[in-house]
């Protein structure tokens, strides 16, 4: 009982305090929390080896073990314990001011919460820097309107009915608020009542913070992929926000983002890569390689923002046409092989042993002829990109990226078709994370050359495939790296070159443009038509990935000779492809209005693309999806005849247009090329979801299974 009760009403509450070597702060926040002159007060020991227990019992609290369970554990064992029908879970970093929790309570019965924070106003337990600096975050963070736990009233019976997910170490807050809110429960955040919410003062104190974050986030995605696949942004988004922030109010804490990101993400791709592995649905295969696409576009943002701020427009403009011809190496390279592994490693009977280092080979080769071809007809040019080559730094990072990119994209489709796109998503993060920590090393050392972005981009993609080698090793079907032979790069080599039209002509526009901008009008327009593409093809990544996860669900379905789950296969894509796509779409027309001003008046102009690109994109949700279907069952040139059409109609007069009416008439031209192959291709699914029946489907995939004795879709 509160040893208070004798000096007035007793709040008919039990208060909740996990305390781990929390002798520094605990007396304070007992002494605060027993002035609120509660029912009781029980103190869950994490096993800790300083004076936590003792000044515990001092105070007169009642002390319980969680032998070592963690945060999680303890919590639900001080809510087991407790005898009052609300339960106040207080960490041990908290001060209650003087009847506040009283005040919380009425708020929470007026309101008919279920559970209900106080705000938090932080502040750091030092002079240092890195307490100031977490506290500073804190109190500017969006993260403060979100119900968390570290000082929160809820029902006990809800808490108990829910309860914390024991498995976690770290993030249980925003998993719990998950389930509360699919339960339908009321939960929020007081915006009246606040209390004193404290951060140790040194560098370890802040790294254990991060690292918990990122764990937490990536465990609480890997449970509820649907309605926290999200949360892989975070951490950039937060990133990209605090740096906008420090740069405007406080450069000081510049150097404490550098920390947050890289730790973040460190934990989760390594929590990632921990947890239980098992193939992934049709809608999360699609949603984590979207995810993987479009969360390297947060840390891509940041990349061309600094590098926009340092390097001159005319330099980075020469710099985003040498990394848009690398990317266009890669298309060129990949020679159909990518979207083929989709379709023939399902069928491999080794699992892809053989096939997997067959298929690292084939684009490794092709890419590196490829970039040559590419470097010797742009030599010819005189202008543009062809400029670049006379830079020997420039020429090396361009075959380095073009290579290893090539083999980190063909690893993405490998992951896809083990239907495990989460991999994926930890490789992009991984180098995206690489190329931005490259770029910021060269910048402050003081090598402000073009070529320091192209050798950025190339170190992101060696760290990529470093990382896809050892993903690939830890898995039951480990590729046997030295039975590679001409053989087996056939296998894909063959199916591939079938596809490569129709990859080529869907993707190649996309990096070909920036070259023509760049000749026909000059490399400072290339700059800024680079940075709105690379915001804008972010939504692309969802229909493509919609497409790809497609094509793999319909390729593992030839073994139903009745194929009679396709339409709906069909359907399910289309319709997450269109939902997440539109939403991306509004909040990338709603960012871009306020973060392209921040680089400067070229790109803030250049806003106004947006609103033709952000459709057009958008019309892929059809494009992709149709394309799936005909890579997958064997309806190749028709699809190639549509994507041919709708690249030779937004290339082709995109010099001519860019000289008269600039880079609108750009993004103008892409909007009609891609509505007029929308327009057939949703006709063509149109059909084939009518006139799909048990014989017709009978013969689609009897006419694909006789190639798939040999893992080669028929063409």
């Amino acid at each position: 009982m509160s040893r208070k009760a004798d000096a007035g009403s007793v709040l008919d509450v039990s208060v909740v305090i996990p305390a781990r070597n929390a002798a520094n702060w605990l007396g304070e926040c007992l002494k605060s929390v027993f002035d609120q002159n509660p029912r009781e007060v029980i103190v869950i020991d994490g096993c800790s080896h300083d004076s936590t227990v003792q000044i515990a019992r001092s105070y007169g609290a009642r002390v319980i073990s969680d032998r070592g369970r963690g945060l999680p554990a303890a919590r639900m064992l001080g809510a087991r314990a407790a005898h009052a029908d609300l339960v106040a879970l207080i960490d041990a970093d908290v001060i209650v001011p003087p009847g506040v929790l009283e005040k919380l309570m009425t708020e929470f019965q007026e309101g008919g919460f279920d559970g209900l924070q106080f705000g938090l106003v932080s502040e750091p337990d030092g002079a240092g820097y890195w307490g100031a600096a977490l506290a500073w975050h804190h109190n500017h963070s969006r993260v403060r309107s979100w119900f968390g736990v570290s000082a929160t009233l809820m029902r006990r019976s809800v808490l108990l009915d829910a309860g914390f997910d024991e498995s976690f170490r770290s993030g249980e807050d925003i998993e719990l608020r998950i389930r509360l809110e699919e339960a339908g429960c009321r939960l929020g955040v007081s915006p009246t009542t606040f209390v004193r919410h404290r951060f140790a003062d040194s560098f370890e104190y802040a790294r254990d913070q991060w690292l918990q974050d990122g764990a937490g986030l990536a465990r609480t995605m890997h449970k509820h992929p649907r309605r926290a696949g999200w949360l892989v942004f975070l951490p950039l988004l937060a990133t990209a926000r605090g740096v906008l922030l420090s740069l405007a109010t406080a450069p000081r804490y510049l150097p404490y983002w550098a920390g947050f990101v890289l730790y973040n993400y460190g934990a989760f791709g390594s929590t990632l890569l921990r947890l239980p592995r098992q193939g992934l649905s049709l809608g999360g295969n699609a949603m984590w390689l979207a995810a993987a696409r479009i969360a390297p576009m947060a840390a891509g943002l940041l990349f061309w923002a600094l590098a926009a701020v340092v390097i001159p427009a005319d330099h980075l403009g020469l710099a985003s046409a040498v990394v848009s011809a690398t990317m266009l190496t890669v298309q060129l390279g990949m020679l159909g092989v990518g979207p083929a592994t989709l379709s023939v490693l399902p069928a491999q009977a080794d699992r892809g042993r053989t096939l997997i280092p067959a298929s690292v080979a084939a684009v490794s080769f092709s890419s590196l002829v490829m970039a040559t071809g590419l470097l010797v007809v742009t030599s010819f040019q005189g202008s543009g990109v062809g400029t670049a080559w006379t830079n020997p730094v420039m020429s090396a990072a361009f075959f380095a990226a073009a290579l290893l990119a090539a083999v980190a994209y063909q690893f993405d489709h490998i992951a896809v078709a083990q239907a495990r796109a989460d991999r994926a998503l930890t490789r992009s993060l991984v180098q995206a994370l690489f190329q931005l920590a490259t770029l910021a090393v060269c910048l402050l050392t003081g090598y402000r050359d073009p070529a320091a972005i192209v050798v950025a981009v190339a170190t992101g993609a060696l760290a990529s495939v470093l990382l896809g080698l050892d993903q690939l090793r830890r898995t039951d079907t480990a590729p046997e790296w030295t039975q590679v032979n001409w053989r087996e790069v056939m296998k894909v080599w063959g199916p591939g070159l079938r596809q490569h039209a129709l990859m080529l002509a869907d993707r190649a526009p996309g990096y070909v443009l920036p070259l023509v901008v760049a000749a026909a009008l000059n490399t400072s327009a290339a700059a800024a038509w680079y940075v709105v593409w690379m915001l804008a093809s972010a939504i692309f990544f969802v229909p493509q990935s919609a497409g790809y996860s497609l094509q793999t669900a319909i390729a593992a379905d030839t073994s139903d000779p009745r194929a009679s789950s396709r339409p709906g296969l069909v359907r399910k894509a289309l319709q997450m492809s269109l939902f997440l796509t539109a939403l991306a779409g509004v909040l990338l027309l709603a960012a871009g209005s306020l973060l392209l001003p921040l680089l400067g008046s070229s790109y803030a102009s250049a806003w106004v693309l947006l609103p033709f690109l952000v459709p057009a994109l958008m019309l892929t949700c059809v494009t992709q999806v149709y394309y799936g279907v005909c890579r997958s069952t064997g309806r190749l040139a028709e699809s190639t005849m549509v994507a041919i059409a709708a690249c030779v109609l937004a290339v082709a007069p995109a010099p001519a247009v860019a000289q008269h009416y600039g880079l609108t008439g750009v993004s103008v031209l892409w909007l009609v090329a891609q509505m007029g192959a929308a327009v057939v291709a949703g006709g063509r699914l149109h059909r084939f979801s009518r006139d799909h029946s048990p014989a017709r489907a009978g013969q689609n995939i009897e006419r694909t299974s006789g190639s798939r004795a040999h893992g080669v879709p028929a063409p």
